[in-house]
């Protein structure tokens, strides 16, 4: 069973970054019923946590658990639009059933040996993006159906791009650059938790790379949330090593001009500093995307704070199921409409109260999940959540690495 166990949860960790380019763009033109094949893995372990009889879940938890799926099967019986709130009603209930597998069979799982193939994978998928970026194009993505720019098919959504579409932003094999750079937080994270079970060199080299790649989503809000609620917590502000840490990042910077295909590298200059000009002065149309989308969504919620429009209204899930579905960026805002405030909150509280650990850095995980939150809807990302919910746990297992109180300065990779 311990074996199964563990390659099932490697299964997940492997593949899911993977499930949107690879398996949902290419291997779902030949077996279409192959995209369900994560909801397979995650009922097999829940059916397994169920049998195993080793670890027991606390009753907060359960509570939190039974509450939770009471108030969205209500919902989906007395509060639904028909059978497209089924698609809906899997994205909230199948992450709960991983955090049962998690719970469950916590004991079981080699936690090392899934960090370890977590983190490689992460930096295996950081250099595919660096050099699909830079040199091999918008191909690949296109190929996969990913949507293109209403202008052009030969350009991917404007959200892919910087500037005026001239520098890529990297999206790795996640379905836009945000999720991306999320996954590469948790992959981050867990590195600096788990970094003795790596080299100091492979350490530093597997950082810098997952760094550089960061840098290269462009992603303005998860990386401010990575600052916020990671580098600047546990890095001593004024030391050497945080200069050093400066600098390396400004190096990136300046010597990926000097690599990028001759194409592009005329006009980068002027787009980076067009891009650095919107995204301070807000003027940038993805700021205003979010400022319209925001205030849109703001108004639509108001007017269903009480029940919302109902399980099944909103969502790119819903979409592909409906032409009247509701697309609203942020995460918070979608689930009021759809759900109403209370069931909102609760929805939004369920998960912090069921994985938060006094202590643990997984705290980190959970603000930036709620920061990121309000910009981008991560509740309709299923394959990212159950990344982070892994990540969750792997971070509240008892190391002697890193203690809360401490307040250690990060070994940072780029040192």
């Amino acid at each position: 069973m311990k074996t199964l166990v563990n390659r099932l949860f490697l299964a997940l960790i492997v593949l899911l970054p993977w499930h949107s380019l690879i398996i949902n763009g290419y291997i779902r033109k030949f077996i279409p019923p192959i995209v369900l094949w994560k909801e397979l893995v995650v009922v097999s372990l829940l059916i397994i946590a169920f049998t195993y009889k080793g670890a027991k879940i606390n009753s907060g938890r359960w509570l939190i658990i039974i509450a939770t799926v009471f108030l969205l099967t209500a919902h989906l019986l007395f509060n639904s639009v028909g059978l497209q709130a089924l698609p809906s009603y899997r994205i909230y209930m199948f992450p709960i059933f991983l955090s049962i597998s998690l719970f469950k069979l916590g004991e079981l799982i080699d936690w090392e040996k899934l960090v370890r193939w977590f983190v490689i994978s992460a930096f295996a998928m950081a250099v595919f993006t660096i050099v699909q970026q830079l040199f091999l194009g918008e191909a690949i993505y296109l190929n996969a159906g990913y949507p293109t720019n209403t202008f052009s098919e030969d350009k991917l959504n404007f959200t892919f791009y910087i500037g005026f579409g001239l520098l890529q932003r990297g999206a790795g094999g996640f379905i836009a650059p945000i999720p991306y750079s999320v996954y590469l937080i948790l992959a981050l994270v867990l590195l600096f938790k788990y970094r003795d079970i790596f080299d100091a060199k492979h350490y530093r080299i597997i950082g810098m790379v997952l760094n550089i790649s960061l840098v290269l989503t462009f992603t303005r809000s998860t990386i401010a949330s990575y600052l916020l609620f990671f580098i600047l917590p546990y890095t001593k502000i004024f030391t050497f090593k945080t200069l050093k840490i400066l600098i390396a990042f400004v190096g990136i910077m300046i010597v990926q001009f000097f690599i990028v295909p001759a194409s592009i590298q005329e006009m980068e200059m002027g787009t980076l500093d067009t891009f650095w000009s919107n995204s301070t002065s807000l003027e940038d149309s993805s700021s205003a995307g979010h400022f319209e989308s925001l205030e849109r969504g703001l108004r639509i919620a108001w007017e269903n704070i009480g029940t919302g429009l109902g399980l099944g209204t909103v969502g790119s899930q819903t979409a592909a199921f409906s032409n009247e579905a509701l697309v609203i960026e942020s995460g918070f805002l979608s689930v009021i409409i759809e759900l109403g405030l209370l069931s909102a909150v609760f929805v939004f509280l369920a998960y912090p109260l069921m994985h938060f650990k006094k202590g643990s850095i997984s705290t980190v995980i959970l603000l930036v999940y709620l920061a990121v939150s309000f910009l981008l809807p991560l509740v309709h990302y299923v394959e990212l959540s159950f990344l982070i919910l892994i990540c969750i746990e792997a971070l509240n297992k008892d190391r002697t690495i890193y203690v809360d109180h401490r307040r250690q300065p990060m070994a940072g990779a780029l040192s």
